[in-house]
């Protein structure tokens, strides 16, 4: 019996230093470092931080604007002559189109009819006065070179100041028959050329005058876009002159247009300057519509685009130079997306693209580049 329980208790010992050199050997392999958990080592007095490099650029700037539609040719109707209106066309009402030539209205022709009927009269008594005055002249003439064979007639005698005044009213009445025919064809008034109708203040019976509108009309191919711009906007599209624009209107037509001219002045009220951009369909357009403008500005070949996350207040970012941080004032030239497009600057040893909490001005830290920023080539976006 005694035998059987030393041999209990001899296995019972044995399973124990067994359980015990089991553990031992299972916590030192839970203690064994794991390779794939390893991180670089940063130093106890500095601050990680994920830095980029700044991937050059050429960038087009887009300025977006806002604009009304104008008319180059907007032409006041006023008549020439005055009178009783005798007939209004059927064109001659707002928003209608017309054509160069067509009759507008007529205004009341009889008292230019007898305008010219005078002139002509005129003209005919002037010109019996004139054959009167050369058959008596001629008869004259051949009296005193009978009389007085080696004298010159005198000219009185000879009629010559009468002829001559006789000369002149008839040029005189031919002078007024013109000014009575042209004053006559004015009684029908026409459209001076390709026009739509802007406005009409004119009735049948009206009697109008010489110096009050009675409509208005413009050209619809002149149509262009007039669009206030800043200072600030100008600098971005550089020379004006023929950039290429892009035309959206409130009913969503986009159409395609450039910048012909610029204001030589700046607006007094606002300070702004205005460009005016002509559109490939003009006649598309709407008078008086406001309409979105986007213009392609000058090409930016030192530009460098970033992670929108860097900058922080007042166009500012941090860069890493050795082990510190420094501040950066950078200027921007547009955004596109979750990326920032700035001119090109001293970089240093890269720049961060989230500042720590912490941040400040010699703050040291390690940097931890960051590889999947996108590569450069050209950049076009909304300017800032």
């Amino acid at each position: 019996m005694t035998s059987l329980f030393q041999r209990f208790a001899g296995a019972f010992q044995l399973v124990f230093v067994i359980a015990v050199v089991g553990s031992a050997i299972m916590l030192s392999a839970s203690l064994k470092p794991d390779s794939s958990s390893v991180r670089p080592k940063i130093a106890a007095d500095r601050v990680p931080v994920t830095v980029v490099d700044p991937v050059s650029a050429t960038y087009v700037s887009r300025v977006q604007l806002n604009g009304v539609v104008e008319s180059r040719t907007v032409t006041s109707i006023i008549p020439q002559v005055s009178g009783r209106i005798v007939d209004v066309a059927p064109a001659f009402r707002t928003g209608a189109r017309v054509e160069k030539g067509d009759v507008l209205f007529v205004i009341d022709p009889a008292d230019y009819e007898l305008a010219v009927d005078r002139t002509l009269a005129e003209i005919e008594v002037a010109r019996s006065e004139l054959a009167r005055l050369e058959a008596e002249a001629a008869a004259e003439r051949e009296v005193w070179e009978n009389s007085f064979p080696d004298r010159e007639i005198p000219d009185l005698i000879a009629r010559k100041p009468q002829i001559a005044a006789a000369k002149a009213r008839i040029h005189s009445g031919e002078a007024a028959r013109a000014a009575a025919e042209l004053a006559l064809s004015r009684t029908v008034v026409r459209a001076p050329f390709d026009a739509r109708i802007l406005e009409t203040r004119l009735d049948l019976g009206q009697v109008v005058g010489t110096t009050a509108s009675v409509g208005s009309m413009f050209s619809e191919t002149s149509l262009e876009i007039s669009v206030p711009v800043s200072a600030d906007d100008l600098r971005r599209i550089g020379d004006v002159y023929g950039r290429d624009a892009s035309i959206l209107t409130p009913a969503g037509r986009k159409m395609a247009g450039s910048v012909v001219r610029k204001a030589a002045t700046l607006d007094e009220r606002t300070r702004l300057g205005t460009l005016f951009i002509e559109s490939a369909n003009p006649t598309e357009l709407t008078l008086g519509e406001f309409v979105s403008v986007e213009i392609s500005g000058a090409a930016t070949n030192d530009a460098m685009r970033l992670p929108e996350a860097a900058m922080t207040a007042r166009d500012r970012l941090w860069v890493v130079e050795g082990e510190e941080l420094i501040e950066r004032q950078v200027e921007i030239l547009g955004r596109e997306g979750d990326t920032v497009v700035v001119s090109a600057f001293d970089t240093a040893d890269g720049v961060v693209t989230i500042p720590p909490p912490e941040v400040r001005a010699g703050l040291r830290v390690e940097p931890v580049f960051r590889s999947d920023f996108a590569a450069g080539g050209a950049v076009s976006g909304a300017a800032k």
